[in-house]
């Protein structure tokens, strides 16, 4: 069955588990929009082998702009994060699966794919996995290549989730601040190219904090443009920390990108000093934000799960029901 020439689904495909969890609704977009939304799934499964592609995040945008010595001009346009489920006959690298994915051109819209084996999906949502789960039961589906969509664990014990998301985080956001101390003592130093190759860690480190706290998922790569645009999904302030939207910005953004490799190996590779403090303070940009972003979400998980703990201890019935 194929949903790419239907209507976009936008009905929850479960039942409800956690009520602040919203359902994505696809009926805010425009129908231009949708159009753009369904050609871009039918590109991929183009592209890919596809079992399943869902929506899980989406940013709508208008813009006016009035000038005395221009146009008016108006813009509406959207940018969205999706799963993308691929068949497990699926030859090609996962690099090169992943780069698949999320090339595709959208004009004006921009998008974010998450690429995943079915055979690792359909492990994770019996497994209960809360990325994988929360996909499949909130996000829109927007291409099915099968009749039905498959089961997944209904309970999750959300005591253990909350564990992992304070381990994850204290993991990955320590390691970022343990990196930002190096990158600053290089500075202090003057070992420029080794201080963005610190950096660059550091924002790598940060932004799998940020995805492991607010969407439960720990991504396998070093790819900083792609982490850093799903991140912004969730704090869209950070598009504006290392924006690429005129050449010098772009420079130093490449400039980062490509210190995980040519800091090391490429004898050409130079960043002189203001190149390199203009990249620390960025840096220091967004841990500030993943901080706040994400020490927020953990205090709301400790107060919802408190609030759950006190609700089954006043119930007889739900208070022995063993919790896995």
């Amino acid at each position: 069955m194929t949903e790419i020439d239907k209507p976009l689904q936008t009905q929850p495909i479960y039942q409800a588990e956690k009520p602040t969890t919203m359902d994505i609704d696809l009926n805010n977009l425009t129908a231009a929009q949708q159009v753009a939304l369904r050609r871009l799934a039918k590109e991929l499964t183009h592209r890919l082998a596809t079992e399943f592609i869902f929506c899980f995040a989406l940013q709508r945008y208008e813009a006016q702009s009035i000038h005395c010595f221009g146009p008016k001009v108006d813009k509406n346009w959207f940018r969205t994060d999706i799963l993308l489920v691929y068949n497990d006959s699926e030859q090609r690298s996962l690099p090169e699966i992943h780069h698949l994915a999320n090339s595709v051109t959208l004009e004006d819209h921009q998008y974010a794919a998450v690429v995943m084996a079915y055979s690792e999906a359909m492990q994770q949502l019996t497994n209960g996995d809360a990325f994988a789960g929360t996909v499949f039961q909130h996000g829109a589906l927007l291409y099915s290549g099968m009749n039905t969509l498959p089961p997944r664990k209904v309970f999750v014990c959300h005591e253990t989730l909350l564990r992992q998301t304070r381990e994850g985080w204290r993991c990955w956001f320590n390691n970022s601040c343990q990196f930002m101390d190096c990158a600053s003592y290089c500075l202090m130093e003057h070992k420029f190219n080794m201080a963005v190759f610190m950096v660059h860690q550091s924002v790598e480190q940060a932004c799998k904090a940020m995805l492991k706290v607010m969407l439960y998922m720990r991504p396998n790569t070093h790819n900083l443009a792609w982490m850093l645009k799903l991140c912004s999904a969730l704090a869209p302030e950070i598009a504006s920390v290392f924006p690429r939207d005129n050449p010098e910005n772009k420079a130093l953004f490449n400039l980062l990108k490509s210190s995980y490799m040519d800091s090391r190996y490429a004898a050409g590779f130079a960043v002189n000093e203001e190149q390199a403090w203009a990249l620390y303070y960025r840096a220091s940009t967004l841990l500030r934000i993943a901080g706040e972003l994400c020490n927020k979400r953990i205090a709301e998980l400790e107060v919802w799960v408190g609030e759950s703990q006190a609700s089954m201890a006043s119930s007889p019935l739900m208070a022995t029901v063993p919790i896995n």
